[in-house]
């Protein structure tokens, strides 16, 4: 192995070890989502309906493979153990998965740097801890691992890099769709990069385009299946969709955060990208980086057409800065040759400072939720889960006002169920659908603000929701004016609304029914995928150190 991969490793286990101990993830926006959908593999390995949320979903609508792996180890510990230690293990992986995908166009050395420059970038650190995204994080170490492998296959031709690399591709799938939207740049990138600087065979490109595309199908199936009976709800405002120049908040979430000092990189790469051995990763780069600006530039409309008002392009940032490491690493040894011509001592003085900066810009990346105070406080959810608990309060459907993201980590810790979600995608019904809104939650900071909660709100009766937990005043006229009563404050200063016109549920919610071949693909492909992958990649090294 590498010294300065080794070095990377290193550095990113300290990193994100002191983050993962101190249980910084709890502050983020999606971490307890992913956590609600672990839970319920947890629960039942093969019920493909979730009654908790939404008046019930499909779990098919999200693949399922890092949820499962949570799942799987939280009998060990904890649900949230579980996902601290997935965590902490792709964060710790992502190096690897960095310099390998460098190589492809880079020297060893720089693609160490590039490796190194990972370990503290804040992009990764931003969404580890702030976004909370741990699925987008083990998609993109997969596919960074991916398309090294497909590399090897077009360069080389042997079976096992072309077998490794497809089954990468279903890994991918089964760990996060969203990822999928990266393959197309990234294999073009590969391509584009090989025929520049040598020869591609197209035998050999052909079979890895059908094989790959066999296999994420296969994989996910169901997900697929689900995917093509759905419509277009109703986009819900987000800042990475907003014009980065006419709105600097969007930029100061989804831009300076994402790429830190490399952003002062950016022009040199660039330049840099104009030679034959770099032009196919500077184009990679440069698609990414526009596509990252959102509504800034009319790019993703013209691409997605009218579902890009449904996607979130902070991903799109994500895999731009990947695209960025490989140029970082090359500029690192262009100062480096400089430096060393004036000792080694003013090199590793230079090597420090810049470690020092990086880091320093990944910590505020990981903070920025509570930088910017963008989530409410913590809320105790003791006095509310015990108050759901007694008197049959649990047979009633309740809704949280003003707990932000917080209120997914409630549904962890209660069997009752809930009208709200933090996983929009899925959900059903046409009030919500309709609505502009993500979290019923989450309204008051919305642009439509707790006005916007009528619609919903004329329909909780027979939607059996009962219960109301405020943590924010604004939210008590809109409840009033629907003929919510208060009825008590918990201890921890909720107050709790109920809704006396609420209609009972039945003791049995309905579920949806699902065919054996279903259920047992989704509980069994996505981890036989990764069991494969692994196996692969077992004898790829054996056949290295043979």
């Amino acid at each position: 192995m590498d010294r300065r991969l080794r070095l990377a490793i290193g550095l990113a286990l300290i990193g994100h070890w002191s983050l993962v101990a101190a249980a910084r993830y709890r502050l983020s926006y999606d971490a307890y989502v992913h956590m609600f959908l672990a839970d319920h593999y947890r629960r039942d390995w093969w019920a493909l309906w979730e009654p908790r949320w939404y008046t019930g979903f499909t779990v098919v609508s999200y693949p399922p493979l890092v949820h499962q792996l949570i799942a799987i180890l939280a009998p060990l510990a904890s649900l949230e153990l579980a996902w601290a230690a997935v965590l902490l293990g792709v964060l710790i992986a992502l190096p690897g998965g960095v310099y390998a995908f460098a190589r492809i166009f880079v020297a060893r050395r720089a693609a160490g740097y590039a490796a190194i420059a990972s370990a503290v970038l804040p992009s990764i650190y931003l969404t580890a801890y702030t976004f909370g995204q741990l699925p987008t994080l083990a998609g993109l170490l997969a596919a960074l691992w991916g398309l090294a492998a497909l590399a090897r296959y077009l360069r080389d031709g042997h079976p096992l890099d072309g077998a490794l690399a497809v089954m990468l591709m279903a890994v991918v799938a089964a760990a996060h769709h969203g990822t999928l939207l990266f393959l197309p740049w990234g294999v073009a990138a590969v391509v584009a990069h090989l025929a520049l600087t040598g020869r591609v065979a197209l035998t050999r490109l052909v079979i890895f385009c059908l094989a790959s595309i066999t296999a994420v199908l296969i994989v996910i199936w169901p997900f697929w299946q689900w995917g093509l009976g759905q419509t277009m709800q109703t986009p819900i405002d987000h800042l990475s969709r907003h014009n980065f120049i006419l709105d600097p908040s969007a930029s100061l979430m989804f831009f300076w955060p994402v790429y830190g000092p490399l952003v002062f990189l950016i022009p040199w790469a660039v330049r840099a990208a104009i030679h034959k051995r770099r032009i196919a990763l500077g184009a990679l780069l440069a698609v990414m980086l526009v596509l990252g600006l959102g509504g800034t530039t009319p790019l993703p409309h013209w691409l997605y057409g009218e579902p890009w008002a449904w996607l979130t392009y902070d991903r799109f940032a994500l895999w731009a800065s990947m695209a960025l490491l490989p140029f970082a690493g090359t500029a690192v040894t262009v100062v480096q040759r400089s430096l060393r011509r004036r000792g080694n001592r003013v090199w590793t003085i230079a090597e420090g400072a810049l470690l020092i900066v990086m880091g320093l810009s990944s910590v505020v990346a990981a903070r920025v939720s509570t930088i910017r105070s963008t989530q409410p406080s913590p809320v105790d959810m003791q006095p509310i889960v015990a108050f759901l608990a007694k008197d049959d309060h649990s047979k009633w459907r309740y809704l949280t006002f003003g707990f932000g993201d917080q209120m997914a980590r409630l549904s962890l810790l209660t069997d009752a169920m809930t009208l709200d979600g933090s996983y929009h995608t899925a959900r059903q019904l046409p009030e919500l659908r309709t609505s502009g809104l993500g979290q019923i939650d989450a309204a008051y900071w919305t642009p439509m603000g707790v006005d916007g909660l009528d619609p919903i709100l004329e329909r909780a009766n027979e939607r059996g929701v009962r219960w109301g937990f405020v943590n924010l005043s604004a939210y008590i006229p809109v409840l009033a004016r629907h003929g919510w009563q208060h009825l008590s404050t918990l201890a921890n200063g909720v107050g709790v609304w109920e809704n006396p016109s609420a209609v009972p549920l039945q003791d049995d919610p309905p579920a949806s029914v699902a065919e054996p071949l279903t259920f047992i693909s989704w509980g069994v492909l996505p981890l036989a995928a990764l069991t494969v992958t692994g196996t692969l990649a077992w004898l790829k090294t054996r056949r290295r150190n043979d």
